[in-house]
């Protein structure tokens, strides 16, 4: 059953985070002198690696000319020259096998550090030497370009720079600006409009459990942009990778540890004039005293009188006549709290606040760099313009003109959610060709929401009106703890083996989500329960772990023409698996409901359990009757409570082969085996077990053929798979209040398998410069699929349909706009475009159904959330000499399926949302700045709709609002 947070727990987790804060700031401190006693010195880093292939050199040798100062490179190809004296220097560079690099007039500053990346040209005969005049890179765009120049696989990716230039507030809101990348309910990245089922969600390498029962991916709304370093986004597959993708395999990559002693310190507020500092303008219910921390006290638990699950409660005629039983069922009852509706309130301004120090110091004679993050947000959200609707085709498609309306609410909704969480990373140089690394992060969600949608409801209620309220908490957490270690081994022909150990956890925990609702007449006053819909109570709590081992082996060696090639192989080990417990618990009675419109009055104690009791005598004895209005009773679904796992294995091999001075190849396979399976706890042999075993081949092929130094054209082929989630697979049904639906799982379903063909050409032009176009094609089989189980019964399940095919275009343009004019110099301008088609078929029993109304019907239909188009474009200003930056940044993407509605109605559309960013910071000082953001400029409306027969039927509406913002930062 639930695992709750005590106190206790809560006293010792604060404590151990801050002994993590005052171990950063003690080490911080302890070598503050030193770092004093070197302010007057500067330092040199920087990465060299293979000009021909990319990869880094391990052991170059950099020295500064004429002097005793240098270092040697890295596993990574990194160097770190510290202490050095103001002035210019010569850096000198060389490695056996390669081209001596000679770099004049290195400027060195006092305090500073100087960045010089290089590469070097495999040489056999000795030259003279490459002279180059340096330039210190800043640009971590640029960095990730040339990662990405360099990569084996198609892939995108978007620096922390990039993050923070529009205003970015978690990894969910940052995606948006990857190519091909739109965010689907603020939480779930959809790559290439493929569903968040074909997408991978990794945290520094290693996948991140989800924390919602019906996503397959992470929420990664969860994870805030200030303690991200970058997000890498593969999209094409090589066998060192995990093979459950097809959209994209995204690496949400944190904070590595700095060079120097490093700390920050920000605070940040915002204003939204529809949420905010409005007089009794918003809708939530009282919470515990925790939820500004992101957690529940126990308010929202079980009580603790309640029995366990399973247990009968009497109802009220087995109670009416036995005492005991009466005063257990009122204690039942009058046990959980009788708040059912939300009550007005004035939401404050949003905060923020973020701190982070690091340090690289000397530990046994060796380099010890370590970073510490610490972030915490309290945000509001409300509207209270929405609108809801649904409709229904009322019969052949040739005799209906219009469509029926089911329901038409005008919608309110309000949130209050809270986001913080730590990270520590360090790392351990044991020498250069050895490194061994610790990583740690925790972050806490909690979101308290309540909703009020009062409206008609004619196919079942008439006139009357309909009314219903929402009330609840949703508390998040993610876990992660990574070992990892980098190896290089001499004697083994410069092998490298670079193993990983990870554990991650995540949790949602839905305690008490209330329900109430009621029709009501308003000529005669007249309220009711809205038939089938008594107040309801839910109780949920899901958990998710993941171990998961990795080993990966490169063996470099010289192919027939000397140049450098590689072979590798690997393989992985990883166990997934949750826990889900749901409770249920109804308002019941002994008579019909007696509601006047009084929410309140209808759930006093005067009205719950037991309400009169009459003492009589009967043949001689004295008898006591007990008259109970409202009292709890808890419906049982045993296929509810579920247990699911799921054990990779995995072995590769690959090979990275230059087959001439411009071509290179790259493929192999990888062997990954699955055993999933669900365990309920029904009786019921057809519903409680679900597995899958089943092995898979999965073969890679990639060819990068340079047109030039600075131009790749890549052509790839590999074959994936995705998997179905636990929740598709256990067949209990869960009541989708809003839009009156249930959703039961399917334990027939089986594994959907992926041919993917990638195209690209790009080119590099300059630092921070690239043109990219992409295209691509996907063949799926048995792809998975929501379908209307029963029109009658609402029921919504998955099922595998035969086939489906996505293809697209992907257009992308990064430029720095000096070429225009050297007015320009500090501009730069960035876009991308994003076409798809897709087309899939409706399972076969849908497709029939559908047809009994609308015999016109396709037999196949887009991909559910698949954009059309993506469109991206940004401009920025950044000028160091003044201090200033600014962005402007602009996303929409093109109408997509929303929602697949039972019949011949036509389908659910979300129509393209346009969003506007503004973005403007300045530094006054050296470690003081201060930034402007205005988000969501235009204020689009985020609206679904039906069209039929050339008329547009508003199916949801609402707005978010202008969000505006300050933020000060302190940088040391």
């Amino acid at each position: 059953m639930r695992q709750f947070f005590t106190f206790q727990n809560l006293k010792n987790f604060i404590l151990n985070f801050k002994a993590i804060i005052y171990l950063m700031v003690l080490l911080a401190l302890l070598n503050l002198n030193t770092i004093q006693a070197q302010s007057l010195k500067g330092k040199i880093s920087g990465k060299i690696v293979d000009a021909e292939n990319g990869e880094p050199l391990i052991g170059a040798n950099v020295v500064l000319q004429n002097t005793m100062l240098g270092a040697a490179s890295d596993l990574d190809g990194n160097y770190f020259i510290p202490a050095i004296p103001p002035g210019s220097y010569t850096l000198v560079i060389t490695m056996m096998g390669y081209s001596k690099i000679i770099i004049t007039d290195v400027i060195v500053n006092a305090g500073k550090v100087t960045v010089i990346n290089t590469s070097q040209k495999p040489e056999i005969i000795e030259t003279e030497g490459v002279i180059v005049t340096a330039k210190a890179i800043r640009n971590t765009e640029a960095a990730l370009l040339k990662d990405r120049q360099r990569s084996i696989a198609v892939s995108d990716a978007i620096s922390a720079e990039a993050i923070s230039q529009v205003g970015s507030g978690d990894a969910a809101d940052a995606m948006k600006q990857i190519t091909g990348a739109s965010v689907v309910d603020g939480k779930y990245i959809y790559i290439r409009g493929l569903g968040d089922r074909y997408t991978s969600t990794q945290l520094n390498g290693a996948e991140i459990p989800s924390t919602n029962p019906y996503k397959r991916a992470a929420s990664v709304d969860i994870i805030p942009t200030n303690l991200l370093d970058n997000i890498v986004t593969a999209k094409s597959f090589t066998p060192d990778r995990p093979g459950n993708f097809s959209g994209g395999a995204i690496d949400i990559r944190t904070k590595d540890f700095p060079e120097v002693l490093t700390m920050s310190l920000s605070i940040s507020s915002s204003f939204n004039p529809q949420t905010n500092l409005k007089n009794n303008g918003a809708i939530l219910y009282s919470g515990g005293k925790l939820d500004w921390l992101g957690m529940d006290d126990g308010t929202r638990n079980i009580p603790s009188t309640m029995p366990p699950m399973g247990t009968h409660i009497p109802i009220s005629s087995e109670a009416g006549q036995d005492q005991d039983k009466a005063l257990l069922l009122d204690q039942y009852t009058k046990s959980f709290s009788n708040v059912m509706r939300p009550v007005a309130t004035t939401f404050p301004l949003n905060q923020s606040y973020h701190f982070s120090a690091g340090n690289q110091v000397t530990f046994l004679g060796r380099p010890l760099g370590f970073i510490g993050s610490f972030s915490y947000s309290r945000n509001f959200t409300n509207y209270d313009d929405g609108h809801s609707a649904a409709y229904l085709i009322g019969g052949h498609v040739d005799s209906v003109q219009a469509l029926i309306v089911d329901y038409d609410l005008k919608d309110q909704k309000s949130s209050e959610e809270v986001l913080w969480g730590g990270l520590f990373n360090a790392a351990y140089k044991l020498n250069p060709t050895n490194k061994l690394m610790f990583n740690v992060l925790y972050n806490r969600n909690g979101e308290s929401m309540a909703r009020l949608l009062d409206g008609k409801f004619p196919y079942e209620s008439g006139d009357a009106n309909y009314q219903t309220t929402v009330l609840s908490y949703n508390e998040r957490t993610m876990s992660s703890m990574q070992v990892s270690g980098d190896h290089q081994f001499d004697f083994l022909r410069m092998s490298r083996i670079s193993w990983k150990y990870s554990f991650g956890k995540s949790t949602q925990d839905e305690p008490d989500i209330r329900f109430f609702t009621n029709s009501y007449d308003e000529d005669l006053g007249y309220y009711n329960m809205k038939l089938g819909h008594v107040p309801t109570r839910y109780f949920r709590y899901l958990d998710e772990d993941r171990n998961e081992f990795s080993l990966d082996v490169i063996i470099p060696f010289s192919q027939w023409g000397g140049k450098l090639a590689s072979f590798k192989f690997g393989g992985l080990t990883a166990n997934k698996g949750r826990n889900f417990t749901q409770r249920k618990f109804i308002y019941d009675t002994a008579t019909s409901y007696n509601f006047n419109g009084d929410v309140d009055q209808f759930f006093s104690n005067q009205n719950i359990g037991i309400v009169d009791s009459l003492s009589y005598e009967w043949q001689g004895q004295r008898y006591t009757r007990y008259d109970f209005g409202l009292y709890i009773q808890e419906p049982i679904d045993w296929v509810a409570l579920y247990n699911g796992s799921e054990d990779i294995s995995a072995g590769y091999a690959m090979l990275d082969l230059p087959l001439s001075a411009r071509l290179r190849f790259v493929g192999g396979a990888r062997f990954e085996s699955t055993n999933m399976n669900v365990v309920t706890q029904s009786n019921d042999p057809r519903e409680n077990y679900f597995e899958i075993k089943q092995s898979d081949l999965l073969p890679s092929a990639n060819l990068i053929y340079s047109l030039r130094q600075d131009m790749n054209f890549r052509l790839v082929y590999g074959k994936t798979l995705a998997r179905p989630t636990f929740r598709e697979a256990v067949p209990y049904k869960s009541y989708e209040f809003f839009n009156s639906y249930e959703y039961k799982g399917n334990p027939n379903l089986k594994q959907t398998m992926i041919d993917n063909i990638d195209l690209r050409w790009e080119w590099f032009s300059r630092p921070g410069e690239i043109y990219a176009i992409s295209a691509f094609y996907k063949l799926f089989k048995n792809p998975i699929e929501q379908r209307i189980l029963t029109e009658a019964e609402r029921i919504i399940t998955w099922d595998n349909v035969d086939r489906a095919t996505v293809m697209g275009v992907e257009l992308e343009a990064r430029k720095r706009l000096d070429v225009i004019n050297e007015l320009f110099s500090n501009f730069s301008l960035g876009s991308n475009l994003t076409l798809v088609y897709s087309d899939i078929d409706i399972a076969k029993e849908e497709l029939a159904e559908i047809r009994i109304q609308n015999p016109y019907r396709k037999s196949s239909r887009s991909l559910a959330s698949q954009s059309p188009y993506i469109f991206n474009i940004n401009f920025n200003y950044d000028n160091p000499n003044k201090r200033i930056a600014s962005t402007l940044y602009y996303n929409v993407f093109g109408e997509r399926l929303s929602f697949v509605t039972e019949g011949g109605a036509p389908d659910v559309y979300e129509l393209p949302f346009h969003l506007l960013n503004f973005s403007i910071s300045y530094k006054f000082i050296n470690h003081l700045g201060v930034k402007f953001t205005a988000k969501n400029l235009l204020d689009s409306e985020m609206e679904k709709i039906q069209k039929f027969k050339g008329t547009v039927y508003n199916f949801t509406k609402s707005t978010m609002g202008r969000t505006y913002s300050i933020e000060l930062k302190y940088e040391l």
